[in-house]
């Protein structure tokens, strides 16, 4: 699997996103579907000028078979999960759908699309049914200033450990994956997959541990390199996630996620922009037109002024 930090142009990020500078995110369950888990972000919530509620709500396939089946259905190899962004009107019980960003894995997003031309019917039932039962009842009660309008905004940065909330379907996951697990006939891929659901589930500790019993069974897997990696930096243990990055490189020199990943860590976190530099400069070589190359441009042309020898 790939995982990318991502930063945004002018704000430093937390891992992978660009960062929410307000309270860490609080993301709250909702009834899901038989492909997804869903939730949604209760601090995306604004009143728009024409009176709709502003939300985003994260779909998560609910294993591997769901994945690969929306991977195919938007067209992205490295699809993992999903934002939608919504104005819903409350009166109306109608729903714009604005925006979708398709995240690969880590929460990289790989593109975004465009929503809908105009107000649909919310459907009886639906995952946007149960968000705005959750939410209309809560906004017509307030009181206050005049309404904020605000710019959709992409709001997917982890909880923290306090703040999570687990649904049920998660934990059922994890402990149906454990036992997996603990079977003698446990492969490098169903510690891979116990790995990734602490990802998600952003319990960085344990994903490690996961991911560390799958690298036993396989040692050259480049993707769990990656993802241990990402959940080492979350940890703060920047100089094992570069070493396991470094180790990606060297099994796969043309793996995009780990070269963007070790030059975040050198550049963002050990402060060692001459080493970022070099991998930045690589990473464009492979791929110089992806939203993410973007990003290395802007970062090259940012930090690149400051190493001496450097216009």
């Amino acid at each position: 699997m790939k995982r990318y930090f991502l930063q945004s142009f002018l704000l430093v990020a937390i891992l992978f996103v660009p960062q929410h500078n307000a309270l860490a995110i609080q993301w709250q369950p909702l009834n899901g579907t038989a492909r997804y888990r869903a939730s949604y972000d209760e601090q995306s919530i604004r009143l728009t000028p024409l009176g709709r509620l502003e939300i985003w709500i994260r779909f998560i396939p609910r294993g591997e078979v769901e994945r690969k089946s929306a991977a195919a259905e938007y067209k992205e190899k490295g699809y993992r999960s999903h934002l939608e962004y919504y104005e819903i009107d409350c009166n109306e019980r109608t729903a714009l759908l604005g925006l979708i960003d398709i995240l690969g894995t880590s929460r990289a997003r790989l593109k975004r699309l465009q929503g809908g031309n105009g107000p649909d019917p919310i459907p009886v039932g639906s995952v946007l049914d149960n968000a705005a039962e959750r939410i209309c009842p809560a906004m017509d009660e307030e009181t206050g200033d005049e309404p904020e309008a605000m710019e959709p905004r992409l709001t997917n940065e982890p909880d923290t450990a306090d703040e999570r909330r687990l649904s049920n379907d998660s934990l059922q996951q994890i402990e149906n994956l454990r036992i997996k697990a603990a079977s003698k006939t446990a492969t490098a891929e169903t510690w891979r997959e116990l790995g990734n659901i602490y990802f998600d589930t952003d319990q960085p500790e344990q994903a490690i541990k996961a991911y560390e019993r799958a690298l036993a069974l396989r040692p050259d897997d480049v993707d769990a390199l990656n993802d241990q990696g990402a959940m080492y930096r979350q940890a703060g243990d920047f100089k094992l996630a570069v070493s396991n990055f470094e180790k990606a490189i060297n099994l796969d020199p043309n793996n995009l996620e780990s070269l963007y990943n070790c030059a975040y860590v050198y550049a963002f976190d050990l402060n060692d922009t001459q080493k970022a530099l070099i991998l930045w400069q690589r990473y464009l070589e492979l791929e110089s037109k992806s939203e993410t190359a973007l990003q290395v441009h802007s970062f090259i042309e940012k930090y690149g002024k400051k190493v001496p020898g450097n216009r």
